[in-house]
């Protein structure tokens, strides 16, 4: 049974090539989990975007915006009717703050898709700051499509070969390595849990047991990240697991530098684990808007 119960994958798309490139990947990913693709096109202009404060209706042409947000948004569900026959898309042009409309068009989705921040410095912050609105509040796991392995991406892409999910230990940790799990046995991909932890000091003391070693951490971030994978090993033994441990390196290098050559990041929303490594919070903000390539981001 699939981990991902939900009924739709959501995009947003705004015609940008980036956003292009995020349908594809949604697509794509809609059509592995059987489910249908929703296309998300918000219609606002950019001084709302970025004040929130509402203009009159009779200040903006909004009928121009919605007949352009209508054709561009059927045009792309016709690219991917063509590409993948036998997925259902449907669309949604509606008027609002990105965020806003987006959060409430995936109220029952399985996964919310985004594109990254466009060339444009206005399209920059906008996105930047829905993205940052969006991997806080939605209740479901954000996937934000970064990366320039297919800039001009006019199909959906070829496959996945490697999947690398951040191990903390913590509940939400717990979910992304399943998120994780369950991506890479769809995708046939290899997946590697790397668990990240250097802000012990050298001669850290621990409670009752005297002072922790260097090789004490290791052991036990080591512990850890067995723990966290043993039962969805078991769940999924058709997928090859890496585990890698680094005492070197805070989660948020070790994961950029794990990510440079896979083709899924996977990080839950905030880390409270065994050892208190803040895998996310300041992590998964980080990796969103920095990674070499996509992010899902697992509540």
């Amino acid at each position: 049974m699939p981990m991902l119960q939900s009924s739709t994958v959501v995009v947003g798309f705004d015609a940008s090539a980036e956003s292009r490139r995020a349908v594809w990947w949604a697509a794509l990913e809609a059509a592995t989990l059987g489910q249908p693709l929703l296309l998300v096109h918000a219609i606002s202009v950019p001084l709302e975007e970025l004040t929130r404060i509402h203009l009159p209706t009779e200040t903006v042409a909004f009928e121009p915006l919605r007949s352009s947000a209508e054709r561009a948004v059927a045009d792309m569900a016709a690219e991917c009717r063509r590409q993948l026959p036998g997925l259902s898309v449907r669309t949604a042009a509606r008027m609002g703050h990105p965020a806003s409309v987006l959060l409430d068009s995936a109220t029952h989705a399985s996964v919310l898709v985004l594109g990254p921040p466009s060339p444009s410095p206005v399209h920059r912050v906008l996105l930047s700051s829905t993205a940052s609105e969006l991997v806080r509040t939605a209740h479901v796991p954000v996937i934000v499509v970064r990366g320039e392995r297919e800039p001009a991406l006019a199909r959906p892409p070829a496959g996945f070969e490697r999947v690398v999910v951040g191990v903390d230990g913590s509940e939400c940790s717990q979910r992304a390595v399943g998120f994780a799990y369950d991506f890479a046995s769809r995708h046939h991909s290899e997946l590697t849990a790397l668990l990240a932890f250097a802000e012990e000091p050298s001669d850290a003391l621990r409670p009752n047991q005297g002072w922790i070693s260097g090789s004490d951490v290791v052991d036990d971030c080591r512990r850890v990240l067995a723990e966290c994978v043993a039962g969805w090993r078991d769940r999924y033994p058709d997928v090859v697991l890496h585990q890698t441990v680094t005492t070197t390196e805070g989660p948020t290098e070790a994961l950029l530098t794990a990510a440079v050559d896979a083709d899924l990041l996977v990080v839950g929303t905030r880390g409270r684990g065994i050892i208190r490594s803040t895998l996310l919070g300041s992590v998964s903000h980080a990796v969103a808007h920095y990674a070499p390539c996509p992010v899902a981001i697992v509540r």
